[in-house]
């Protein structure tokens, strides 16, 4: 997380220092991400950035946690709004491949999740448990064989959903990847097999 430091400075060099920061995550990934060209241009010193970060790393996950915020108010009014979790999270896809594949926006995370590791729980950056508690609290289980299961079908639609957004993110074929994401959400929903 940003240092106090980062957090006090005007609001227009903040600014400039993550764009710089957006260009270069969006050039290459965040091990190959260079301070030197960030701090070139944001026109800081590097000694600077490292009273603002800890790392380069740390001011990519700030960047994420920035952008999961606006998505995560969004995502608690869904689940809240009729309980269904599996709406929710098509939802959440939606949400965030919007966010995602905004012109702006595009490079930045098209490099950034293509450059995942499977584990890597970036996707949803610190409002992660926060989401994860409001589904808990909100989903309706009324018909869930056991309510127990509710944080294990969260892991489930969680690696689906994860999988679908870098999947559409880092391809131009969004229509049958969102299409693919539907069909494994119907699966954990009702089953695979015959009754």
């Amino acid at each position: 997380m940003p240092k106090q430091t980062f957090l006090n400075l005007p609001k227009d060099k903040k600014q400039k220092i993550l764009e710089a920061a957006k260009n270069e995550f969006s050039r290459v990934s965040v091990t190959e991400a260079s301070i030197n060209n960030i701090v070139t241009e944001a026109n800081i010193a590097r000694g600077s950035f490292y009273q603002y970060f800890e790392s380069k790393e740390d001011l990519l996950i700030f960047m994420i946690d920035k952008a999961s915020e606006r998505v995560k108010d969004k995502v608690n009014e869904k689940i809240k709004e009729n309980g269904d979790i599996f709406e929710t999270f098509i939802f959440f896809y939606d949400k965030i491949v919007e966010t995602c594949k905004d012109s702006n926006n595009k490079m930045f995370y098209r490099t950034v999740l293509a450059n995942l590791r499977a584990n890597d729980s970036i996707v949803l950056g610190k409002a992660k448990e926060e989401i994860y508690n409001s589904l808990i609290k909100n989903t309706d289980t009324s018909n869930f064989k056991s309510k127990k299961d509710l944080p294990i079908l969260i892991e489930m639609l969680s690696a689906i959903t994860r999988w679908a957004i870098i999947q559409t993110v880092t391809s131009n074929n969004v229509v049958d990847i969102r299409e693919k994401y539907i069909k494994q959400i119907e699966y954990v929903k009702n089953g695979i097999v015959k009754s």
